[in-house]
């Protein structure tokens, strides 16, 4: 089942490469921005699909001495280079189409129909093959990544069919403004839908807390026991889009019996699951480690 995933995944990647290949020829061409646009859009969700297909591929690589996390992060990684290389595009794309807007330009209408009525029906056969691997009863989190990949190709199939229709209403009527229009539109669109991913991997780089977990609930969950006196060094972040990790410092009575301590602390872990915490790192300390610091005691 596994090769099967990777096997259409790949054959999904090379397919829409050489879409984008074809929009950005004969969108240079056919001189359609909107086609331009249409390609970058689907060069995007190209990357996500290579996310995608990295997230399936590093699951099977186990942690070294040298990468003792594993690859956790190359999903965020690739998240960041993709949406950072689709805002400044996209960011370009809408300066030129300003200028068209204002100075048409005449456009192959043709060339737009018959490209994008190509891309419309690639991206719906890519969209298939992975509805097919990633809706099935059991759902993994890579299963949730291809479900992902599989909006990604559905939201181009419908650009495509705007570019159509917008090449249709060229070629009867010939508005070419439509053109230009089309190309802002859709960045707008497609900058709505990267910007909060751009945000997003970037604050998980820099290992902020992206969990919804407020900080009460936590502080609850580590004081709950009478022998627990407080906590400080607590780290929350989130490596990967599936994954939050916690670490903290916990202050514990001294004379506490070992197999006791084993039973609070293995109480917290699955507190925290509850909470959605799948890892969770806690060093047990005497009162005499008592900071002033509850999240960070490095400055």
């Amino acid at each position: 089942m596994q090769q099967d995933k990777k096997r259409n995944v790949l054959f999904i990647i090379a397919l829409n490469l050489i879409i984008v290949a074809a929009e950005i020829f004969y969108g240079l061409l056919a001189n359609s921005i909107a086609l331009i646009t249409d390609a970058f859009h689907n060069l995007g969700d190209v990357l996500a699909v290579v996310i995608t297909y990295s997230a399936i591929v590093m699951s099977s690589k186990k942690p070294t001495f040298k990468y003792t996390f594993g690859f956790l992060k190359a999903e965020m990684m690739a998240a960041f280079v993709n949406a950072l290389f689709l805002v400044i595009t996209l960011g370009f794309l809408i300066y030129e189409s300003a200028g068209r807007l204002f100075e048409p330009q005449q456009v192959q209408a043709e060339y737009m129909i018959v490209v994008a009525l190509i891309a419309l029906v690639a991206n719906a056969v890519s969209a298939y093959l992975l509805s097919e691997q990633g809706m099935g009863h059991h759902h993994d989190h890579h299963d949730l990544n291809i479900r992902s990949a599989y909006l990604h190709m559905l939201g181009d199939a419908l650009i495509s069919l705007g570019v159509v229709a917008g090449g249709v209403i060229i070629y009867f009527f010939g508005i070419y403004m439509i053109d230009a229009l089309l190309s802002i539109l859709f960045s707008l669109y497609i900058l709505k839908e990267t910007v909060p991913l751009l945000r997003r991997s970037f604050l998980s780089l820099m290992e902020a807390n992206l969990s919804d977990v407020r900080q009460e609930d936590i502080e609850a969950v580590l004081l709950k026991n009478e022998h627990v006196s407080g906590y400080h060094d607590l780290h929350l972040s989130q490596p990967k889009s599936n994954e939050t990790y916690l670490t903290v410092h916990l202050l514990i009575d001294s004379d506490l019996n070992l197999s006791i301590l084993d039973d609070i602390l293995e109480q917290i872990r699955e507190d925290f699951k509850l909470l959605g915490i799948t890892h969770t790192v806690i060093q047990s300390e005497s009162n005499s480690y008592t900071t002033d610091h509850p999240f960070c005691n490095t400055h």
